[in-house]
């Protein structure tokens, strides 16, 4: 990434592939790429991602790299719903943000509702992780959210500890969210 800031912090738990939660209640979260607006963004739906691999929204690439997440409609006890805003293209954004936290998903409502429309309060479903400890839920493992603090904001989410390093170590600063736990694990 470009920007000279970055967030980095523990969002929620994927889950791995010997996790507890049945095959047919798991969903793949894809990762895409533009290089053209160095931005990053996710997905579980499968009509989105075939738009991006179609060019419906030119520049869009997988990158490769995907994480497990529970199905959206499922009930797994302990687990929570991800909600997703996408950033209004007239706010100079045009970039999804997602978060594990109903108070965050308020509070980005609330407060920024005019640059941040809320796309679904469950675009899938994900462990919580322990705001006091820092500690994912057993079975699961840690889904980091780095942000690059430009203008045209962008957030990646990667469960691969070597894209967090990398991602990290480019850049010259870390910035942190008061409150959020930054997770190394």
């Amino acid at each position: 990434m470009k920007a000279r800031h970055l967030l980095a912090a523990l969002l929620f738990a994927a889950l791995p592939a010997t996790a507890a939660v049945p095959a047919a209640q798991q969903v793949d979260v894809v990762e895409f790429y533009n290089a053209t607006l160095d931005h990053y963004f996710v997905t579980t739906d499968a009509n989105e991602a075939a738009d991006l691999d179609s060019g419906v929204h030119v520049g869009w690439k997988r990158t490769g790299l995907t994480f497990k997440a529970i199905k959206p409609g499922v009930s797994v006890p302990g687990s929570v719903s991800i909600c997703r805003f996408y950033g209004k293209p007239e706010a100079k954004l045009d970039s999804h943000f997602y978060s594990a936290s109903t108070a965050e998903c308020a509070s980005v409502q609330e407060k920024f509702g005019y640059a941040w429309l809320l796309e679904s309060t469950e675009v899938f479903r994900s462990f919580p992780v322990d705001t006091t400890t820092g500690k994912c839920a057993t079975d699961s493992e840690p889904v980091f959210r780095l942000w690059n603090n430009r203008a045209d904001v962008n957030h990646r989410y990667t469960t691969q500890m070597s894209v967090y390093t990398a991602m990290v170590a480019s850049i010259q600063e870390v910035a942190r969210v008061p409150g959020v736990p930054l997770l190394l694990h």
